[in-house]
């Protein structure tokens, strides 16, 4: 299935400002290790300014937006998350649950908070969504504040 530029538009905003706010009412857990794991390497990726390579390891849903949905994801990085520099400390906060997530399918998604301190910014918060749709861990949806 091909997603159209307007819904591709949709899912980044979804995934990049309305997670965050979504996640504020979802029950706090325990953390699934392997979600912390796919969310680090996920991390490690965007740190080191590969942004393609982030979007080629997204759900396979995301990925159908094809090019301009690569454009699109990689020019709100270099845009917004280049110029806080790279992480000069992360610290995992929270993890929170919930089967459902609004403009999504039903699935799993675990949603997981950092304190993080960058080059030029010193104080931030980051989210990371992630989904279970291909049976392990897969970012979906990233912000930072």
């Amino acid at each position: 299935m091909r997603i159209s530029l307007l819904h591709l538009f949709g899912i980044i905003t979804l995934s990049f400002v309305g997670t965050a706010a979504a996640a504020s009412s979802f029950p706090v857990v325990k953390p699934d290790p392997q979600a912390i794991a796919a969310a680090a390497q996920w991390l490690t990726i965007v740190d080191g300014g590969n942004y393609a390579h982030s979007f080629e390891v997204l759900p396979a849903r995301i990925r159908s937006s094809g090019e301009a949905g690569e454009r699109n994801w990689v020019s709100f990085l270099r845009s917004r998350r280049a110029p806080l520099g790279r992480p000069l400390s992360r610290v995992f906060v929270k993890a929170q649950f919930s089967n459902t997530l609004a403009g999504s399918p039903d699935g799993n998604y675990e949603f997981l908070t950092y304190k993080t301190s960058f080059q030029r910014k010193a104080q931030a918060i980051e989210q990371v969504t992630l989904t279970k749709e291909s049976g392990h861990w897969q970012v979906s949806g990233y912000h930072f504040r």
